[in-house]
């Protein structure tokens, strides 16, 4: 059952919603579903602040929502980068969430993982058209992302 979230998908420079359904047609045959928005915002009037880390998106598979990090709707951020995170978010719909099993030493009992990225999600990923130029995009400007 999915929560009510209310969907900001237009930003001040990219706009989600076109972004999803462009890579929805071109990329998934129109079969993914999931809603897609903005994560929360910097108040009005609070100063940027440096972070450590940055999640650049999110995929929520009890609600089937993306959300993608307000610090990527900046003109600096380029539209390929910002697909191929929200191209990374809809792989997650199609691959599901895989859970595994393992020996676990040195208990000796069975442990159970979620698998979130399992080589068929990875390979995948890696076939998509912007995957080198955003890796190498997001390390050149990942400290510019990092101030939000």
């Amino acid at each position: 059952m999915s929560r009510t979230v209310r969907l900001e998908t237009r930003g001040k420079v990219h706009d989600l919603r076109e972004i999803f359904d462009s890579l929805n047609k071109r990329c998934f045959a129109g079969k993914i579903r999931a809603r897609i928005t903005w994560g929360l915002r910097r108040k009005p009037g609070r100063k940027p602040r440096s972070q450590n880390s940055i999640k650049m998106g999110s995929y929520c598979f009890i609600d089937k929502l993306i959300r993608i990090h307000p610090s990527l709707d900046r003109k600096f951020v380029p539209r390929y980068f910002v697909e191929w995170i929200v191209f990374h978010e809809m792989l997650h719909e199609k691959h599901g969430l895989r859970i595994r099993r393992s020996y676990g030493w040195p208990y000796r009992r069975y442990r159970f993982y979620r698998s979130f990225h399992p080589a068929a999600f990875n390979a995948e990923e890696k076939e998509f058209e912007h995957y080198e130029r955003g890796k190498k995009w997001e390390q050149k400007n990942l400290n510019r992302l990092l101030v939000y």
